[in-house]
């Protein structure tokens, strides 16, 4: 298993490169945007070991839940990860390649590599 000191990105990649997750996956060759599963656990056809999977991993990967010992609680899996995903500076949700009311939802993320975020920083501190 990968260590703990992975930084959401880093784990984030490892996740969609594993293949683990059925709907995750990288939107271009160029591995910079990535679609992730965002289905609603009121959807009548939702399976929590399924569809929360992914947000239980990262609950587990942080600490905030074990197995066997704590409650399962996946709308609070998905919120902090949600909550990660938009204070992280590592990512841009692109809501317009977005698709919440279809019967597989999903949310696309671009990963903003240091350059965009650098031109980003230049043209914010100079205009």
């Amino acid at each position: 298993m990968c260590g703990r000191n992975m930084r959401l990105r880093e784990w984030l990649i490892a996740q969609i490169d594993s293949g683990k997750y059925a709907g995750l996956s990288w939107e271009n060759r160029e591995r910079t945007t990535f679609k992730i599963p965002w289905k609603h656990a009121a959807k009548q056809d939702y399976r929590q070991s399924e569809d929360a999977a992914l947000f239980k991993a990262w609950a587990v990967y942080k600490g905030k839940f074990r197995e066997g010992r704590d409650k399962a609680d996946p709308s609070a899996w998905k919120t902090r990860l949600r909550c990660a995903l938009n204070k992280s500076t590592d990512f841009q949700e692109v809501p317009e390649r977005s698709q919440l009311d279809i019967s597989e939802p999903y949310k696309v993320y671009h990963i903003v590599e240091d350059t965009e975020r650098n031109v980003f920083h230049c043209c914010f501190i100079f205009s």
